[in-house]
């Protein structure tokens, strides 16, 4: 007969089998996806989860026999030194692997423009006004994510403005990556705080939470970039920590944390998150505090969905070049439009590879095992954690990029407390089976980082050849390669500078020609960036094709060498 520890390592071990099989018979065998999702999980998560399927069977093995073992050392968690040391050398991962593994690179459009808007912000504007000869190729200089508000003749950032505002407040303290990291220390303090109360007398509860927490690969790896999500994580677990204080300060400091949340980059990320707290403050029978939470979510609507875009709108000018997208029917349309690539087996495999092996397990123990009779009375947290957690992973609409699945980033807290609560209801004595798959998690945390790094070193690298460029312009012929437009961006953050680059598929052959007549212009394209190892995507453009013949009809533009 197995030991306890044991079956738990083995049935971790089933659902990530039984998952990664589904997401691979379903998702590459049938549906034979070939976008970006597809290429990451087949040379990322798929690997990392064979890796712990297979070493949670090893380590199922070694512990098959365990008996009477006791718990072993808790008391660590009421120790905020010990604690404290253990986040502040989480954040310092995150600050260091910015560099040691991005090399200080923004990948994706995303990042891209968070930096925009740091520098913007950081200079005292909400809006960089674009030179009137620039004016012309203000779409190729920054083809996407841009604000649609005076977009004719200034460029802003298409987001709201806290992620890039807490950037630009650390750019001035020294140093805008280590937002970053502040943010992971704020929302894991709140989260062990949590802990600590909602377990009272189960150390090895809170310690369960913690070390599931600061072993995520995804929290980890995605707190060395610039998105918004560690926001989201850390102020998430920030505003839970202030409602559970249950006091007038507590509910007034969480309110202050949501409006933060509302304009963290888009204003209806929060909602999923706080909308069911609501059902547990009318659970409770709470009517003062439930109507004061709801008013706070009106006001998030309201600030950031309403009075935000008038205030842009009063300050930059009107919309421009496409229709502003800020209103909630607009939200809503976009998001019906996203649910067409609906694939929660792929993005949700993405999520159990980059988070610790036990995390999903324990979180779903825990989900099964809520007493809902409790429950429906309001009288246990975990109901409005699950149900916000649920409903992100149910919807699991396409991302693009992410390290892991970044629309449930700021729900890794709420699945580290449900896995805490599902610990609690298991018949363990002994937390060897957590520190063993620990190790079989950093073991994928450590294969996980080295291939981001080796997919964020061409897109790296090819920037800086851009840069090293001695054209005035670079024009990038984005053809034959997998999201190389995004390399069409300045240095730190600045659209502008030497050289300027640009999207060659944005132009028109007159603006072109201008360019040639005033400018030295190099190309970058498929010549320079597959041997770097940008990933092979074969689509064309008769449009772009065109231009370059054109150009060297013209003898304009040197290959960038």
């Amino acid at each position: 007969m197995p030991s306890a520890a044991a079956r738990l390592l083995l049935a971790s071990a089933a659902v990530l089998a039984l998952w990664l099989g589904a997401a691979w018979l379903i998702e590459m065998l049938w549906i034979k996806g070939q976008t970006l999702p597809y290429a990451l999980f087949a040379r990322q998560d798929m690997p990392a989860l064979l890796l712990g399927i297979t070493g949670l069977g090893v380590v199922a093995a070694v512990l098959w026999r365990e008996r009477g073992v006791s718990v072993g050392p808790t008391n660590w968690v009421l120790q905020g030194r010990i604690v404290g040391a253990l986040i502040a050398l989480f954040a310092l991962a995150a600050w260091v692997g910015r560099y040691a593994l991005f090399g200080d690179y923004a990948l994706s459009r995303d990042e891209q423009v968070a930096e925009f808007g740091s520098t913007t912000l950081r200079d005292g504007l909400i809006g960089r006004p674009i030179p009137a000869e620039w004016i012309d190729y203000r779409r190729a200089i920054m083809p996407e994510f841009f604000s649609p508000f005076g977009a004719d003749h200034v460029w802003a950032s298409a987001y709201l403005p806290v992620n890039s505002g807490f950037r630009a407040l650390c750019a001035w303290m020294g140093d805008a990556n280590l937002a970053g990291p502040l943010l992971l220390v704020i929302g894991l303090v709140a989260l062990w705080k949590v802990a600590l109360q909602l377990f009272p007398g189960r150390n090895d509860a809170v310690a369960v939470t913690m070390i599931l927490t600061l072993t995520s690969a995804q929290l980890l790896v995605t707190g060395m970039t610039p998105y918004a999500m560690t926001g989201h994580f850390s102020l998430n677990m920030l505003w839970l920590a202030l409602v559970l204080r249950d006091d007038r300060r507590g509910h007034i400091g969480a309110a202050l944390v949501a409006l933060l949340l509302g304009g963290m980059h888009q204003w209806h990320f929060p909602l999923l998150f706080l909308a069911p707290f609501l059902l547990w403050f009318a659970l409770q029978r709470r009517w003062g505090v439930l109507a004061f939470h709801t008013l706070v979510l009106v006001v998030i609507v309201g600030v950031w969905a309403k009075l935000w875009p008038a205030f842009l709108l009063h300050h930059l000018g009107q919309p421009a070049d496409v229709m502003p997208a800020a209103g909630v029917a607009d939200k809503l349309g976009s998001l019906m439009a996203r649910l067409e690539k609906w694939r929660p087996l792929l993005h949700v495999a993405r999520f159990m590879a980059w988070n610790h092996v036990l995390l999903v397990p324990l979180a779903i123990v825990g989900m099964a095992m809520i007493r809902w009779r409790e429950a429906l009375r309001g009288q246990t947290v975990m109901l409005p954690l699950a149900l916000g957690g649920l409903a992100v992973t149910v919807l699991a609409i396409d991302q693009g990029y992410g390290w892991g699945y970044r629309y449930l980033h700021g729900y890794i807290g709420s699945f580290a407390l449900l896995a805490g609560y599902g610990w609690t209801r298991l018949r363990q004595v002994s937390l060897r089976p957590v520190y063993a798959a620990t190790l079989v998690t950093l073991m994928m945390a450590s294969f996980l980082a080295l291939r981001a790094h080796d997919y964020v070193r061409p897109y790296q690298q090819s920037h800086a050849m851009i840069m090293a460029s001695k054209a005035d312009v670079v024009l990038v012929d984005p053809r034959g390669g997998r999201f190389v437009t995004d390399v069409v961006r300045g240095r730190d953050g600045d659209p502008l500078g030497r050289p300027i680059v640009m999207n060659i598929g944005m132009l028109k052959r007159a603006s072109l020609d201008r360019l040639c007549d005033r400018y030295s212009i190099a190309v970058f394209d498929r010549r320079n960036f597959l041997p770097l190892g940008v990933g092979v995507v074969n689509w064309g453009s008769p449009h772009i094709a065109a231009l370059r013949a054109h150009m060297a009809e013209r003898d304009c533009g040197r290959p960038i060498s």
